[in-house]
């Protein structure tokens, strides 16, 4: 119980004084009896003691043990990562840029799978030496070194490439009774939707029912809202020129989604020169990667969770 409770109060960001359970209960008892016990806040004193049980009761399962489960989820990912860097090289992005510009996808999806069989994980993969190769196709492209029509092409078999992983890649998925939804969409107009891609497989894996992607063709997002519950929706923002329509996406979403309280986030290239863009575009928040999109995701989620 002791190990749980000094878990739970990291998790849960307590700072080092709250840890007061097993080996600490007694010099928190010996305090106690020098001095008296401060009375609980007023609005904590107004609520009835069965009804304060509850909501510790609350906390815990909403709160603290899923937290708990993400960062034993994520250390593990960590690790994995880790691992990876020791096993794919800079000329292993090489590599498979090459085979993505001359081959078919049949050659990049052979020579992932020696490099899984050298100690790379399918979520190393895909937030390194895939994300990196989509990085440099895209740089190539912007350098006017690759014709547009050969990058998109390449682009298409590193979809395909990520496909090919994803059944490893989901064999540790979540299942949940009630999914939340999140809706993954580019900025109206934007080209560069990769990173949507590798973030559909995440959130997936974290149990979220995925509405949108990268490839979807069907109706705009305000009114996919108007007749769809979303719980999230997500942007993906790579160039400047997008951000008025994006502000304007947002704010119609905001108007139109059957969810009054749909929270919004935003991700791509263009926040690491423009950090203040969430409150440009009147977002709710932003993650630079995948993983960190699906924290910030379940973040904004519990906070509204505690609100109601």
């Amino acid at each position: 119980m002791t190990a749980f409770m000094e878990q739970a109060a990291d998790a849960a960001g307590w700072p080092g004084d709250a840890h007061c359970a097993g080996a600490q209960h007694e010099a928190v008892y010996d305090r106690r009896m020098e001095k008296p016990v401060p009375a609980d806040p007023p609005a904590l004193a107004s609520v009835p003691r069965h009804k304060r049980a509850a909501m510790v009761t609350r906390l815990v399962e909403a709160e603290i043990l899923p937290r708990l489960a993400r960062a034993k989820r994520a250390g593990k990912a960590a690790a994995g990562t880790a691992a990876a860097s020791n096993v794919t090289t800079p000329a292993d992005t090489a590599e498979l840029v090459r085979l993505l510009l001359k081959q078919d996808a049949a050659d990049s999806i052979a020579f992932l799978d020696v490099l899984q069989r050298r100690g790379a994980s399918p979520a190393s993969l895909y937030l390194g030496i895939i994300t990196d190769a989509a990085r440099c196709l895209g740089a190539m492209w912007d350098e006017d070194r690759c014709d547009f029509a050969t990058v998109t092409i390449s682009m298409g078999r590193l979809q395909q490439v990520v496909r090919a992983l994803s059944p490893t890649f989901q064999t540790a998925a979540l299942s949940r009774a009630h999914a939340d939804s999140i809706l993954l969409l580019p900025a109206p107009g934007e080209q560069h939707f990769f990173g949507l891609v590798i973030l559909s497989e995440f959130f997936l894996r974290e149990g979220w029912h995925v509405v949108g992607g990268p490839a979807f063709r069907g109706n705009g997002p305000a009114d996919i809202v108007r007749t769809t519950w979303v719980d999230v929706a997500g942007f993906s923002v790579a160039s400047t020129v997008r951000i008025e329509a994006l502000a304007n996406c947002i704010r119609d979403v905001r108007k139109a989604s059957v969810n009054t309280d749909i929270k919004i986030m935003i991700g791509g290239p263009l926040l690491l020169t423009r950090p203040n863009l969430v409150q440009e575009l009147g977002a709710d928040a932003s993650a630079s990667d995948a993983p960190g999109a699906v924290r910030e995701a379940r973040g904004l989620l519990s906070m509204r969770a505690a609100a109601d």
